[in-house]
């Protein structure tokens, strides 16, 4: 084999083993973070129930994680990250704590027994979706982010279940201008806490709405949870 042959060869190998280089860094998908942060909304309660109430959200619901890749423009190569139940944990704990004397986070049953009253939130199900299209009179493209959630709430008291609710939140969207290099998370996360944050307070409401549970928030201990919580 002479010199020449040698070159071209190195030189097709070369072309060969870059071109699979490129491909694969081409098409390795990056994560980004979907920020999940909420508006300090306040709740209106005349007097907050005087109780230390626990808020049960066990590890599996804490660590849940939604995943999405919209498939438009410069973002199909890119994993957009919801901390959805770290985000349910933050939320909730802000919410209740302004409707009960103080909210603590336990993971277990058997951690929430010592407390009278213990709540327990939970994401069902959460939706994200996307349109793309242009403006009628110009050709601006835009995206429109839309979120909806569904939560379950159950509450205990002294160990006895005495509420459990479902909560869709309504569909909530932001319209926003495509450009070139935008990074659209934080309005992908607005939609998302919106949608979270809609059934948080739904969720609220209904426990304000219990007959006699203020007057009733200061009863005995809560021995009788891990059992009614086994049979969910």
């Amino acid at each position: 084999m002479n010199s020449k042959t040698v070159g071209k060869t190195i030189l097709v190998c070369f072309l060969i083993l870059s071109g699979f280089s490129f491909w694969g860094c081409a098409t390795l998908p990056k994560e980004i973070l979907v920020p999940l942060n909420a508006e300090s909304q306040r709740i209106q309660v005349y007097q907050k129930l005087p109780v230390e109430a626990a808020l049960l959200i066990p590890e599996a619901d804490k660590n849940y994680v939604y995943r999405v890749t919209p498939l438009i423009y410069n973002l199909s190569n890119t994993v957009f990250v919801f901390r959805l139940g770290e985000a349910l944990e933050k939320d909730s704990t802000r919410i209740f704590s302004q409707i009960f004397k103080s909210v603590q986070v336990v993971r277990t049953p058997a951690e929430a027994q010592k407390f009278k009253i213990v709540i327990a939130p939970k994401i069902e199900d959460f939706d994200f979706r996307y349109e793309e299209g242009k403006g009628s009179y110009s050709n601006i493209v835009y995206i429109v982010f839309k979120a909806t959630t569904k939560c379950k709430i159950t509450l205990y008291r002294e160990g006895a279940q005495i509420l459990e609710r479902n909560v869709q939140s309504p569909e909530q969207q932001k319209r926003i201008a495509y450009q070139g290099g935008f990074t659209p998370e934080e309005d992908m996360g607005e939609v998302a806490v919106q949608a979270l944050d809609f059934a948080l307070h739904k969720m609220a409401e209904e426990i304000l709405g219990i007959p006699g549970l203020e007057k009733d928030a200061a009863g005995g201990t809560s021995d009788g949870l891990e059992k009614a919580v086994a049979r969910r």
